[in-house]
């Protein structure tokens, strides 16, 4: 087995910091003006901050069998390795533009994962040729073993 934590950079941070700080604000000065609408904004970011929570990738891990995604607790994404096709790096762009799950969370670090059927995913493992060495090892041993 082998593990690997996401790599965030600056700008998910910010752009989170951004988007709840914004909800809290703009909650606060219509507390004095529209009660109703500075309630449902502080709903809104409890909201988006449960969200954040749970669908943040927490860690990479993978075993002999499956590639598993674990988010916020308590949810995770098994991936068999039977069904992925090939794992390569990926254009710093991907984490932006990408046509499947996108669950990268830093520009560098971009790890393509194309599968043979379902979603394709891209990942952002902190060292990504480690990630990809052992994953790639441990998918070509599967493939042999048939």
């Amino acid at each position: 087995m082998y593990e690997d934590t996401p790599r965030y950079d600056r700008i998910t941070k910010i752009v989170a910091a951004v988007l709840l700080g914004t909800l809290l604000v703009a909650g606060i000065a219509l507390v004095f003006y529209v009660v109703p609408a500075s309630i449902a904004l502080f709903g809104d970011m409890l909201l988006v901050g449960v969200i954040f929570y749970f669908v943040r990738p927490r860690r990479y891990q993978v075993f002999n069998t499956k590639l598993r995604i674990l988010l916020g607790w308590p949810l995770g994404w098994d991936i068999p390795l039977s069904t992925i096709r090939e794992a390569r790096a990926a254009h710093d762009s991907a984490r932006w533009i990408y046509r499947g799950v996108r669950l990268a969370v830093s520009s560098g670090t971009v790890v393509e994962i194309i599968r043979k059927k379902g979603w394709n995913v891209i990942i952002s493992p902190s060292n990504r040729e480690t990630f990809l060495e052992r994953l790639n090892d441990v998918l070509k041993a599967t493939q042999d073993s048939r």
